[in-house]
Formats: C-alpha cells, structure tokens, sequence
C-alpha cells in the first residue's frame, strides 16, 4: 500500500494535481460516507481515489453486485488500487466521465463521491466535470465532495437547488463535506 510519505511526496510534485499533503482521515471518510443509502446504491462512482482510503470504505459497504468506478490520474496510485481493489473498475482521468459511463452502459448512477481539489481546476475544467456529475447522477442520486474551501457553494446552490455542509476538523487540513442531491425533473 503507498504510505502516507509516498503521498506527501506525489503532493510535493504536484500539489494543483494532488490536493492535499496526507490521506483523508477516517473521521473525514465516515462524514463522507454517512449519508450514502448503500441498500439502494447499485452504481457508485468514486473521483480522485488516492491511496484508496475512500476507495476501501466505499469498497467494504456496498452492496454485493453493485457497480463500483474509480478515477486516479496517477499511475502509481491507479495500479495500488487496482492490486487492492480487483472489483472496482478504476479509470485514468475523472474528466472522460461521461465516455467511460457510455462505455459501461449503466446509464444514471445512485452516487459520486470525490476527493477531486476543485478549486485547483480552471473555470472551464470545473464547469465541464460539475456538468458531467450533475448528468450522470439519476433523480434523487447524491453528490458527495470534499473540499477546504467554501469556493463551491454557490455553484452547489445554482445547480442542487440546497446542499448540505458539514465540517471535518479532525483532517489535515480540516475540510467541508458537501452533500447535494439531484432534484427530479420537474
């Protein structure tokens, strides 16, 4: 498994790519994960995997026969996750989301959770993604991320409709949790 000085190193190299020094702490992936109904969720897509902290709690709760999608742009990461998690169909780039769901046919999905530094995209980039989000999740799915900044609470608003926030502080640094669910088509 890559240690959490592997991953101060990766941020060290590349912080705008990275996001964050250490891992999430467990308090910050049980905020995460609280709120997922994983008797329903038969479709999860996870952004950002990591070292996989979220990838094993997600991986540990769903349900037998759901449908599990990882996105890790760093290669060394990316096969970790795939040695520890042979179930998780993991992909490169959280930007060919849409690509990959048409790919795998599954249509809407229940939930995505992301560990993505959004406030380190570009305006175009962070549109672009937050668009392929809102159109993959089904009426009703949720939206999970992590951020440590309030940066993105009026797109959550001008898109969700609400969200909810809650604060992490036991993390390094201490995050906010955001939860947004799609709204039916009304």
């Amino acid at each position: 498994m890559l240690s959490t000085w592997t991953f101060m190193k990766r941020f060290a190299r590349s912080p705008l790519a990275i996001g964050s020094i250490v891992p999430s702490s467990r308090f910050l992936v049980a905020r995460m994960l609280e709120s997922v109904d994983w008797d329903q969720a038969n479709s999860i897509i996870e952004l950002g995997a990591g070292t996989g902290v979220i990838t094993a709690a997600i991986d540990n709760q769903r349900r037998p026969g759901s449908t599990f999608i990882s996105f890790e742009r760093d290669d060394d990461m990316r096969r970790e996750l795939n040695a520890r998690f042979p179930d998780v169909h993991t992909h490169h780039d959280a930007f060919m989301l849409r690509e990959v769901l048409a790919k795998q046919t599954l249509g809407s999905v229940d939930c995505v959770i992301s560990g993505l530094p959004f406030a380190n995209f570009d305006d175009a980039q962070r549109t672009a993604l937050f668009s392929d989000i809102h159109a993959a999740l089904r009426p009703g799915g949720v939206f999970i991320a992590f951020q440590y900044t309030r940066l993105l609470q009026p797109y959550f608003l001008s898109v969700y409709g609400r969200y909810e926030c809650k604060r992490v502080l036991i993390n390094v640094p201490p995050a906010l949790v955001y939860f947004c669910t799609k709204q039916s088509a009304s």
